[in-house]
This record gives structure tokens, sequence and C-alpha cells, in this order.
């Protein structure tokens, strides 16, 4: 279910809108998503770099060839390591706000 949202118009000097701008984008999320995580008092933490990304898909490729070669508790491991690193890199998805 959709919260109801009320339209609000916001004036900034042009360096606060470029660096709204900016941190928004750090996190993959809108401008209003970041300011209202900003005034419900849990702001968002910018997103992993792209290193990061990089990197657990690689993890996955690699559990992926331990199941084929038949070392599951090995992949059930990884498994594991890989949930954690993610847990500890990302947060819990957005609430849904336009």
């Amino acid at each position: 279910m959709k919260q109801e949202t009320i339209k609000y118009t916001l004036r900034l000097p042009p360096k606060l809108k470029r660096r709204l701008e900016k941190l928004a984008k750090e996190r993959g999320i809108s401008q209003a998503q970041y300011l209202c995580s900003l005034i419900s008092g849990k702001p968002s933490e910018a997103m992993p770099p792209t290193a990061f990304w990089d990197a657990m898909h690689e993890l996955y490729q690699i559990q992926d060839m331990l199941r084929r070669e038949g070392k599951t508790e090995e992949a059930r491991q990884l498994e594991r390591s890989i949930v954690a690193l993610q847990s500890a890199f990302i947060l819990e998805p957005e609430q849904e706000v336009p």
C-alpha cells in the first residue's frame, strides 16, 4: 500500500542542490527518499562501489563452480560468507517514497 504524499517545493543554493544530487546518487535513491531518510532520523548510507559488486559476481561464479564439482559443503560455506559480506555492506531497502 502506497503512502499518501504531498508535493513540496524546496529552494536551495546551487551548491547545496549539487550536493543533494550527489548524495542521493551515491546511495542509489531519489532525492526525495534521501531527504525523507534524513528527516526520519535514519540517514541512508552510500552504496558500495562497483568493485564490491564485481567481487560479489566473481564469488557467486566460484560458488556455482564448486556446486558443479560436487563440493556442496564448500559452496554452502562460501554462500554464508557472501551473505555476511552483503549484510555488512547493504542496508534494508528504503521505504517506498515517490
